[in-house]
């Protein structure tokens, strides 16, 4: 019997593949399902370099980050580089994450930071376990820190404990953040505790927040004040952030000095996107305690950011004046930061400081 011309046989085989992927597309929804589970995907990786210069020398810069996905979740592993004083690239910091998410919706991550320990080997130096779990409008999250003992017998040490409680929805939400930590006899007890407010509109956001410490007797005292607000109007958005805190010059009628009032204003105007801000505080810059000259709040910082993107490129200009604490008699300039940022993604930052 003689064979088909080729020209058949080509129709033939053309035929029969077409055949094969009919039945293939035509397969089930959870045959391709469990085939897409078991076929690992593959890693994403991303990685940018950025030139520090100090003067005369040139540092290297590079951050780095690999994301592969698994049955349950992902695992992420950020990396941080830079050249050391013999040319070689190494690694000064990596944080691997792993994330998994249970049949129920419970989300739980696991981090664990690692440190070179001196000879050219990264080693563990802290863990973050996380469980976010969600009912309804209600969000809890459970986060504990782990420290290795100092023995260094491979043995991991709670240090740390926190929960954070979110009720609520877009309109209006509120949280409380309790954290844990133990003592000298080893019983844990709350060092740590902000209830947080939010509420959203159309016209803009407003959010309050106190932070409360131990006092003096240890007791959970109020400590930190913080008010937020955003509106918006046709000339730009306005964000206001007013910080106060408690003085400790008086144990048992604490009095509230401001660490910072910022106003922002941000807007945009002939293809350039402008944010000045203005701080008052009783602080002055670079100190840690109030500035006994003045008995109100004085500016303290004024700062003008410039953003002007064209061509795929992006140049970021900061300029910045400050109250030292040197000389708080007036706000001068302190110093200016340009960043550049290429059509490549690589980004050039120059630091320039004022003239003392």
């Amino acid at each position: 019997m003689s064979s088909p011309p080729p020209q058949e046989q080509g129709k033939a085989q053309q035929d029969q593949q077409a055949k094969a992927q009919t039945q293939e597309g035509a397969a089930s929804p959870e045959a391709s399902k469990e085939a897409g589970k078991e076929k690992p995907s593959a890693p994403e990786h991303v990685s940018r370099t950025y030139d520090v210069r100090n003067g005369t020398d040139v540092y290297h810069r590079t951050e780095e980050s690999i994301r592969k996905k698994t049955a349950d979740g992902e695992v992420e592993t950020e990396r941080v580089r830079m050249s050391s004083w013999n040319g070689d690239n190494r690694v000064l910091m990596e944080r691997e994450t792993h994330t998994k998410t249970l049949p129920d919706g419970t989300v739980e991550k696991e981090y664990v930071l690692k440190n070179p320990d001196g000879a050219n080997h990264l080693v563990p130096i802290e863990i973050i376990r996380e469980r976010i779990t969600k009912s309804g409008d209600k969000t809890s999250i459970e986060r504990e820190t782990l420290k290795p003992d100092a023995g260094g017998e491979g043995q991991w040490t709670p240090v740390r404990k926190e929960h954070v409680d979110e009720a609520g929805s877009g309109a209006a939400t509120r949280s409380v953040k309790e954290v844990r930590q133990p003592g000298a006899t080893g019983d844990w007890s709350v060092v740590d505790r902000e209830v947080t407010s939010t509420k959203s509109s159309p016209e803009g956001r407003e959010s309050h927040s106190v932070r409360q410490l131990p006092d003096a007797y240890g007791r959970l005292a109020d400590y930190e004040v913080k008010d937020e607000r955003t509106s918006k109007s046709a000339g730009g958005d306005t964000h206001e952030v007013t910080l106060s805190r408690r003085d400790f010059v008086e144990t048992d009628h604490p009095k509230f000095y401001l660490v910072q009032r910022t106003v922002t204003h941000d807007s945009a105007a002939d293809g350039k996107q402008v944010v000045n801000s203005t701080t008052e505080s009783d602080v002055v810059s670079g100190g840690a305690s109030r500035n006994l000259r003045s008995d109100h709040p004085q500016v303290v910082e004024e700062k003008a950011e410039v953003d002007t993107k064209g061509q795929g490129a992006e140049t970021k200009t900061v300029n910045v004046k400050e109250r030292h604490a040197g000389d708080p008699t007036g706000v001068r300039p302190s110093y200016q930061v340009i960043q550049e940022t290429d059509q490549d993604g690589h980004v050039r930052q120059v630091f320039i400081p004022s003239n003392p």
